[in-house]
């Protein structure tokens, strides 16, 4: 180490060092804390100010980007895709930090703060299905994961408590065979007008030969007072900020392990994990925002990033001569990229609808998750949307477009504003995606504002996701017609859709080590007290919404960490390399 960094505290030891701040490494960080277990939290990002704070810069803000809240105090400091608040800048950010290198792009971007993405998600939490785990043995294709719905149900339960989820029992019990041991720990989030509207047209009309149901999709949003936190009042601006905390974001069980004496080092960029002689990974180097440099060491490491940024760091860091990083005797880290793709159809209703009256959405169509067509192509779920066309800029664009090209001011522009817009409805789709190792995450050339080189992304769509799409259209046009409402324009191009910021794969999960980073208790093959833990481990990505699988996930490994933690005797000052 170079003796000018003063600042370098090479005698900095914890017993778990966690590597991330967001949904998973809070979930592992609380639950260590709670047994008296040394943690460190080193997060790249920062916590930003109060949220009343963030409400304001938003709210004052003209334009009502995913990032408009959370723009960094030094935007340059933040190395990442999310930082510029306006969404042609963000474009901008994301494909100059991805240095993509295919004819498609990868379009999901994630949030470098403590909580992570969990400040901008919508808050949805419905479960991976039994044959999500099975994907290969049911319908021979991708790859099974190396545990099942059963091994993880009763890790979904602690998560949905942990979280705070609210959801209907009755309409989600064996929902595709999913089975439920434990209650909601709240009733489900009241259902839109519009979502009632959906309920009763589906019930009496039949789409493609069967009956949709229209279930209350679970979520990680209040809908009584709980942990502390108010019932959701309906504000509507979930996507990117909730101003009541009434949904969930992972700054709470962040809050919760410093109170039980967990260090949190914000604006921390890690760079390095060393490998020592006997295959342990003891000392994490990071950068400050400061330009200071640190090094810590923990008995146990875990990298808790992102899919991109755990595949980044991992092949950043130095490896034992023979393998390309860390964790990657298999070269399976940074292969696998996933995503849901999404697109979505808007249509004018006859009758008004009310949009804008409560979260984005609050249900969805489940009945297309699983199936024998999953043999020759994707799944996909559906979600009723309560929020308009937002996605194509409403009200907003209906503003100007009523004032400049129409020239309606005063009572006619309300009355006609109110008009159009409380007819405005959409229904979407989440695409599945195959695990591809050809997708996947490398080092670019490019670097940083640290200096760092960025992640390097090939990603491109197969004939099993696109032909996924004209189905999921055909369908959600005729739900659409259901309920008397006219569909715009169609876009059927099957290279024309958007991420859904579901970011999965590069560090995939099963038993051969020669074809997997971790094992089921998401420790790495190669590195036995590495763990890798968050949405990274996904072998496939079913339909569902991750954040749910990631927290049940970490609840898992943390349970199997505190069971090792006394395997590993406190980490030497200075590890023989």
């Amino acid at each position: 180490m170079d003796a000018s960094k003063a600042n370098v505290a090479a005698r900095d030891s914890f017993d778990v060092v966690i590597i991330g701040a967001g949904v998973a490494g809070a979930l592992v960080a609380h639950v260590l804390s709670q047994k008296s277990v040394k943690v460190l939290l080193l997060e790249a990002g920062e916590s930003g100010g109060e949220r009343q704070d963030l409400v304001l810069r938003y709210a004052a803000a003209t334009f009502k980007g995913l990032g408009t809240a959370y723009t960094a105090s030094e935007p340059n400091k933040i190395p990442g895709p999310e930082q510029p608040a306006d969404e042609k800048d963000r474009k901008v950010a994301r494909d100059a930090y991805y240095d993509q290198q295919s004819p498609e792009k990868y379009l999901s971007t994630y949030e470098r703060r403590v909580g992570g993405s969990t400040w901008h998600w919508l808050g949805h939490t419905p479960r991976n299905l039994p044959n999500d785990f099975r994907l290969h043995t049911e319908y021979n294709v991708g790859v099974d994961w190396p545990i099942g719905y059963g091994d993880l149900e009763p890790w979904y339960c602690k998560a949905e408590t942990e979280l705070g989820v609210a959801g209907d029992d009755s309409e989600w019990q064996n929902v595709h065979g999913a089975f439920r041991s434990a209650p909601f720990p709240m009733t489900k989030v009241w259902p839109s007008w519009s979502d009632l509207q959906f309920a009763r047209a589906l019930k009496d009309t039949p789409i493609k030969g069967q009956t949709l149901a229209v279930l209350s999709t679970p979520s990680a949003r209040n809908s009584q007072e709980y942990d502390g936190r108010p019932p959701c009042a309906g504000n509507a601006s979930c996507v990117p900020i909730c101003p009541i905390g009434a949904k969930y974001d992972a700054s709470v069980h962040v809050k919760k392990a410093i109170a039980n004496h967990t260090q949190l080092r914000e604006r921390s960029v890690v760079t390095n994990l060393e490998v020592d002689r006997d295959g342990t990974v003891h000392r994490v180097r990071y950068k400050k925002w400061d330009g200071a440099a640190g090094i810590v060491s923990g008995r146990i490491v875990v990298v808790a990033a992102n899919a991109i940024e755990s595949a980044k760091l991992l092949l950043l860091s130095a490896g034992d001569g023979a393998h390309n990083g860390v964790a990657n005797s298999s070269d399976q880290v940074g292969r696998n990229l996933m995503d849901h793709l999404q697109k979505a159809v808007l249509a004018t209703s006859r009758e008004p609808t009310f949009p804008f009256r409560g979260p984005p959405s609050t249900s969805g169509i489940e009945n297309f998750r699983d199936g024998r067509f999953r043999e020759r192509r994707g799944a996909f779920r559906l979600s009723v949307g309560n929020d308009g066309w937002s996605r194509n800029g409403s009200p907003y664009n209906d503003v100007a477009h009523l004032v400049q090209t129409e020239g309606l001011f005063g009572e006619d522009l309300r009355t006609r504003l109110f008009h159009d817009v409380s007819r405005q409805v959409r229904v979407s789709c989440s695409v599945e995606v195959l695990a591809n190792p050809d997708n996947r995450v490398q080092l670019s050339a490019l670097r940083d504002s640290f200096g760092i080189q960025r992640p390097e992304i090939h990603f491109a769509t197969d004939d099993y996701t696109r032909t996924a799409f004209g189905p999921a259209l055909d369908i959600m046009t005729a739900i659409l017609r259901a309920i008397d409402a006219t569909p715009l324009a169609v876009d059927r191009n099957p290279l024309n859709y958007s991420g859904a910021g579901h970011v999965m794969g590069t560090c995939r999960m099963g038993f051969d080590k020669t074809k997997a980073v971790v094992d089921p208790d998401c420790r790495s093959h190669d590195h036995r007290n590495l763990y890798i833990i968050g949405g990274s481990t996904f072998p496939s990505c079913g339909t569902a919404n991750p954040t749910i699988t990631i927290s049940a996930l970490a609840l898992r490994a943390a349970n199997h960490i505190l069971a090792t933690l006394p395997q590993f005797p406190a980490a030497p000052e200075e590890s023989a390399k």
